[in-house]
């Protein structure tokens, strides 16, 4: 008995032993190949391939690095021109490895070498492991074509479905006019859905012939809008508008709404005369189609207000599910509470509540609906939602106010917090696996800012391509991908959401601080200014010559007291700032230090402003901003302070 408790100690004893040793071993692997594979990517980026070959071949198999060093042994292999290493590295890795991301590239990188050496059975194997197990990959769309060329002479129609796949998935691809080509080759019957795609691979290719030559064979929507487009492309102003016109009597599902609504626009457009009645006749011919509230929506621009919501009544009642229902239901309603329908108004805003979220206008109804509750004294249930509004709608510029009406405070839009702008904000660990959705090879690559392997892996998604593009300076696109990724949003995430930062960066902070104190400007509020003006690209360039960050006019740069400037000068970042924060300063003190007037000023001109201000003694704030007449300014404004609101927010 007591033997057995002896040999049971022991081998715990020795299990715990493996285990610790195991442990450190892995422990100290790891911070070695820190080390390595940092000192790897900097020969990397020297092009000192050999060195870092070297240094990438020395990290540990027990290190969290060890796939991503094969891979990047093999691609130093591979830019040496030592494809035998490179396929070994890339082999024992598609191998092994289970990573989304890192196997299904050394797949298609062995598959590759595989196709050169006429080693056609091998690479099957591989592109065939891409298609079935990696289907999300962007390499699958690359394996899609090099499985159509390894079937275009015993199996035509397999190789026909591979070669369709790749042009649906990549109309202007790498490889897109070879697949044409092939599928040309190939002599077979095309499917229309497959005509169709080949139509917009060839529009993709500006091969506008041929690709009108496949669109005309098609009737559907989607193939007459197509050929519009190439009439347009060919400049056949013609026959494009016939066919958008053509598209617009027939229009279906299949055609996204702001597609229509960016047709209906090019028909009335291309008639000319009064807009109304070109907007009267479409009416007539669009009737039942997906089209016709579109076109209803339209017509409401051009005639008077009463008449108009008429129309807005009748697309939200029989087009409920439509585009434009939502839209119009918020016109309704915003018409009948600057009437002083209360009881009306709330009508509506419960209707659209019931039916529709995560629209445009759904944070306005949702602020409006509370205040309309204030209006009947209910208080309590009005400021539930007022913080319901928050919750979901965190990042809104309805938001904002909602924030400062249960803070108490009547007019916010003069800003209470004047702190200076963050200078030395990161991104940490924990902001990265938000932004890469806890993938841990990508975590681990921003870590070590290897952002090249990132996007080596070819892993589409918007906001690690903003992420990439923030890491490479080039804000504008950071900002652009970022909004992209939080359209798609059912929800919106919290306030401390790592994704924030990237469509709400930090860029300039010094200067903007330097400047805004020396004229007692709020920085945060001037940040968001240059945020909503130019996306902080210094060489921005409006059509009406506005430059810079600040988007300052030379002649109004010029009457600051700075000498004559031109747009050359106003690229300088230093002096653009200086001068775009000292013209606010202006603006402000013009009208009596009021933040929100010298906001709509920088963008709608002061003497529209003056204009303007005789409605501000007969409605609030809140009222005041929806009545502002040009839509352009109305949205300028919210989105600064929507911006501002987000930057204090998530900063400070």
């Amino acid at each position: 008995m007591k033997d057995w408790k002896v040999i049971v100690f022991a081998v715990f004893v020795f299990i715990l032993a493996v285990f610790l040793m195991f442990f450190f071993a892995t422990k100290n692997a790891s911070k070695r190949a820190i080390e390595l594979y940092k000192q790897g990517v900097e020969f990397y980026t020297d092009r000192d391939y050999q060195n870092a070959y070297y240094n990438f071949s020395k990290i540990s198999f027990f290190s969290g690095l060890y796939q991503i060093s094969l891979l990047k042994q093999g691609q130093c292999a591979l830019n040496i021109g030592d494809k035998k290493t490179a396929y070994l590295k890339f082999k024992h890795l598609g191998s092994f490895s289970k990573d989304p991301h890192i196997a299904p590239f050394a797949l298609y990188h062995a598959a590759l070498i595989n196709m050169e050496h006429k080693k056609y059975s091998y690479a099957y194997r591989k592109l065939k492991k891409i298609y079935k197990n990696y289907p999300d990959s962007d390499y699958k769309k690359a394996a899609c074509y090099l499985l159509g060329v390894l079937y275009k002479d015993k199996n035509p129609h397999t190789a026909k479905k591979y070669f369709v796949e790749y042009l649906e998935y990549a109309p202007s691809g790498r490889w897109a006019k070879d697949a044409l080509r092939e599928c040309e080759a190939l002599k077979l019957v095309m499917s229309s859905k497959e005509k169709l795609i080949l139509a917009k691979a060839c529009f993709s290719a500006t091969d506008y012939a041929r690709a009108l030559l496949y669109a005309k064979e098609i009737n559907s929507p989607e193939a007459i809008l197509l050929c519009a487009k190439i009439y347009e492309a060919l400049g056949e102003r013609k026959s494009a508008y016939s066919s958008y016109l053509k598209m617009l009597t027939v229009c279906d599902e299949t055609i996204k709404p702001d597609e229509i609504s960016q047709v209906v626009d090019k028909v009335i457009s291309f008639f000319g005369g009064p807009k109304s009645d070109v907007c009267l006749s479409l009416l007539k011919q669009t009737k039942n189609t997906a089209s016709y509230p579109a076109v209803l929506f339209e017509y409401a621009k051009y005639i008077p207000k009463i008449s108009a919501v008429k129309c807005w009544e009748i697309i939200f009642n029989k087009y409920p599910n439509s585009h434009w229902a939502a839209q119009s239901l918020w016109n309704v309603f915003l018409y009948n509470y600057e009437l002083g329908y209360i009881k009306k108004s709330k009508e509506l805003s419960e209707l659209y509540l019931e039916r529709y979220s995560n629209k445009k206008t759904t944070a306005a109804m949702k602020f409006w609906h509370a205040k309309i509750l204030l209006k009947e004294r209910k208080i309590s249930q009005a400021k539930s939602e007022f913080r319901e509004l928050i919750k979901t709608e965190p990042d809104s510029y309805y938001a904002y106010v909602a924030y400062n009406i249960l803070r108490g405070i009547d007019t916010p839009f003069n800003t209470s917090i004047k702190s200076d702008v963050k200078t030395n904000v990161k991104f940490n660990k924990n902001d990265l696996k938000q932004i890469f959705s806890n993938e841990k090879t990508l975590v681990l690559l921003a870590l070590l800012n290897d952002t090249e392997a990132i996007g080596d892996l070819r892993v589409h998604d918007d906001f690690i391509d903003s992420y990439i593009a923030y890491i490479q300076g080039n804000i504008p696109y950071s900002i652009y991908y970022a909004q992209k990724g939080f359209e798609k949003f059912e929800q919106k995430p919290p306030h401390n959401d790592a994704r924030y930062k990237l469509l709400y960066p930090i860029r300039y902070a010094n200067k903007i601080n330097n400047y805004a104190s020396s004229d007692l400007q709020n920085p945060y509020l001037m940040l968001a200014l240059m945020r909503e003006e130019s996306r902080f690209n210094p060489k921005a360039l409006s059509p009406v010559g506005a430059s810079g960050l600040m988007q300052l006019m030379p002649q109004t740069a010029s009457s600051l007291g700075y000498g004559v400037l031109d747009s050359t000068a106003l690229y300088n970042e230093d002096l653009n700032i200086k001068l775009g924060i000292k013209y606010f300063s202006h603006l402000k003190n013009m009208f009596e230090q009021n933040e929100m007037l010298a906001v709509l000023s920088y963008n709608g001109g002061p003497n529209n402003v003056k204009a303007w201000m005789n409605n501000l003694d007969k409605m609030s704030f809140d009222e005041f901003v929806e009545d502002i007449p040009y839509s352009e300014t109305q949205n300028y404004i919210k989105k600064v302070f929507g911006s501002y609101w987000n930057y204090i927010r998530i900063y400070n």
